[in-house]
């Protein structure tokens, strides 16, 4: 079976259609460019001289994904993995990073902590945000505990927006599905302007597999930010971001309900001070997450008898803090980051439902007793010798107001051997605090431990300019690992440590351009597993729940013509183990997730220097994924697109 995939990836990698509208020559991945300036190290620096293990995505990939959604664009890469991605429009998306357990990669908007206090893992639902507002995407994978603290054991995913440029996109295409984006940058004088806004809505298909009934999704946001610079040498930028869907859902694996939706908004504030000096910068950040979450299940496809036939539940989730932080240049070439880093978390949560038992309702959650602080100082030094050898070193102190204080590091060698080839090793140590759903929810335990981690990584790069390669191997190792276990007796399950997670693998990123053709590979390869100490005895399973051993990705790129460009891309998916809840035996069984080949068609065309028009077909071949065990993916559509910019 995994031979007639291959054969498929390699048909289509011939296959000469389309991806952008660059010129005369297609458009050249901004990872094969040394220059690139990145974040890895909270300020813009060369890709080049680090040995961090970073990935951008570009505005113009960005651009060249329109029809799709943030989970959609990230499922590409090498070494993530986002389930709920290819499903119905408003499902949960869960993020994973070399493996890792959702909720150890921290989601950044500019450099800003995205959190919900709320969710399950204090992460933020990825259905609020909109992908076309962004400039750019910066994947930091490796523990990256030591500059951005608990919630970046696995990696960080930083969603830089755009400062500059206007533009306006219209979507129409199958499902049901259109959307409206407008976004204006403006500059008066010494005073940046931007505002962004955007309306999308789809009828969808069934979330539950095998049904008729259509769940679809509506969509709104809205992004303003403002700045200017105070004399020469400092600057200042606000930002206000608000974000709102509804989507219908199904209430579980090949179950239909007609009246089963969820809400969710978002409303974030954002405030950054930069002061240039002689010798370096000062940063100060201050922020504000605000998420509102609303279930509601009125569905009367449920028996009178049932254990619910109405239900509700309302969560709220309030992310704060501020940051400080300075770059500075040492003697001797050395360079430091030294900061400090406070957050505020804190949720609350009602519930109830009524059945023919009469109405129920869970324990409430307030949001004066679900609450965290958190206090992080950290500093870094660097030192690198151009085209020659680099070395990062770094540690942070965190203290957190349930779990005390805890001491994380990082060491981050490269060496240039021969001209553009970079061989790297990177050793961090992670730590990462139970989220506050797992400890207050109805599911909570509040005697978990804190998840400690530790991460090796080592590779070589190759920049020969039309051809980039990289390999990494990989292992993590995390202590007091939480997930979620099946209990017998009410509410039948709950939160708890096990003792050893190992999570080891490869990734492997090949990009080859000359002239009009350009194509990339990417391969993942993961082995996971769960050690438990159970009455004296050891258990090890396989933690790669909803996650492939094997990943493999390949896309083509033609420049056909001086304004007509293609692309084709394939991705196979392999085999996942995922587990759901049997009423008639009332334990939980383990299922096999078959494997899948996902392909696309991209075409686009340039009206003029200003306009163009783009078509992508999505799932060509209709093999229908399936995520989640009960759950259908996407079916074959099309989306057309017509962006302009100025």
């Amino acid at each position: 079976m995994f031979n007639i995939r291959l054969t498929l990836l390699t048909a289509f990698s011939f296959a000469c259609l389309p991806t952008v509208y660059a010129a005369k020559t297609a458009i050249r991945p901004d990872s094969l460019l040394t220059e690139v300036q990145v974040k890895a190290s909270k300020y813009p620096a060369k890709l080049s001289q680090t040995g961090k293990v970073v990935s951008i995505i570009s505005q113009e990939q960005i651009q060249q994904s329109l029809g799709k959604n943030l989970g959609e664009l990230l499922q590409e890469r090498v070494g993530i993995s986002i389930v709920g991605a290819r499903s119905a429009p408003g499902s949960n998306q869960e993020v994973y990073v070399r493996g890792s357990n959702t909720g150890n990669v921290l989601l950044l908007i500019d450099g800003f902590p995205a959190n919900d206090p709320s969710h399950i893992s204090s992460v933020l639902d990825w259905n609020l945000i909109d992908l076309g507002s962004l400039e750019r995407i910066e994947i930091m994978k490796g523990g990256q505990s030591t500059l951005y603290g608990s919630d970046a054991m696995a990696g960080v995913i930083n969603l830089i927006t755009r400062k500059s440029g206007s533009s306006l996109s219209l979507q129409a295409g199958g499902l049901g599905t259109h959307a409206e984006a407008f976004q204006i940058q403006k500059t008066i004088k010494s005073l940046r302007m931007g505002l962004a806004l955007k309306n999308f809505q789809t009828q969808g298909f069934s979330a539950a597999a095998n049904q008729l009934e259509k769940d679809g999704m509506g969509q709104q946001n809205i992004r303003v930010n403002l700045g200017s610079a105070i004399g020469k040498h400092a600057d200042w930028d606000l930002y206000y971001q608000s974000e709102f869907y509804q989507a219908s859902l199904d209430g579980g694996p090949f179950m239909d309900e007609r009246d089963y939706t969820a809400k969710a908004s978002n409303h974030a504030f954002r405030g950054q001070f930069h002061q240039q000096f002689v010798q370096g910068d000062l940063f100060v950040r201050l922020f504000q997450d605000i998420t509102h979450r609303f279930f509601r299940n009125d569905s009367t496809d449920i028996p009178a008898n049932a254990w619910s036939n109405y239900s509700e539940s309302a969560y709220l989730g309030l992310n704060q803090g501020a940051e400080g932080y300075v770059k500075w240049h040492l003697p001797a070439g050395i360079q430091t980051v030294a900061g400090v880093e406070f957050r505020n978390q804190s949720t609350a949560q009602s519930d109830y439902s009524i059945s023919a038992y009469g109405r129920y309702d869970s324990p409430t959650l307030a949001a004066s007793l679900a609450n965290i602080q958190l206090l992080g100082t950290y500093v870094t030094f660097e030192k690198h010798q151009e085209d020659v050898w680099g070395l990062e070193l770094g540690g942070r102190l965190s203290n957190h107001s349930l779990y005390g204080n805890n001491l994380t590091y990082h060491v981050n060698p490269y060496l240039y051997l021969w001209p553009k080839g970079k061989l790297f090793a990177n050793y961090y140590s992670s730590f990462k605090a139970p989220s506050l759903y797992q400890l207050y929810s109805p599911y909570g335990n509040k005697d978990l431990k804190a998840e400690q981690g530790k991460t090796f990584e080592a590779g070589f790069e190759q920049n020969l300019g039309a051809l980039y390669v990289r390999l990494v191997g990989f292992q993590q190792d995390v202590q007091d690992g939480i997930v979620f276990q099946s209990i017998a007796v009410e509410p039948y399950g709950r939160y708890a440590n096990v003792s050893k997670q190992n999570t080891s693998g490869i990734e492997l990123e090949a990009r080859y351009v000359w002239k009009g053709f350009s194509s990339e590979l990417g391969y993942t390869y993961l082995d996971g597993k769960m050690h438990n100490v159970i009455n004296g005895k050891d258990s090890t399973y396989s933690s790669l729940i909803r996650r492939p051993k094997h990943q493999l990705s390949l896309r083509v790129n033609q420049q056909l013509t001086k304004r007509w460009s293609a692309s084709v891309y394939a991705q196979y998916v392999g085999e996942r183990t995922d587990y759901y809840y049997d009423d008639a035996t009332y334990q939980t069984q383990g299922v096999t997730l078959a494997g899948y080949v996902w392909t696309e068609l991209q075409s686009t065309y340039a009206l003029n220097k200003r306009w163009r028009v783009q078509a992508l077909v999505k799932n060509v071949l209709n093999q229908i994924p399936t995520e989640l065990y009960g759950y259908s993916g996407q079916p074959r559509n099309a989306q057309i697109s017509l962006l302009g910019t100025f």
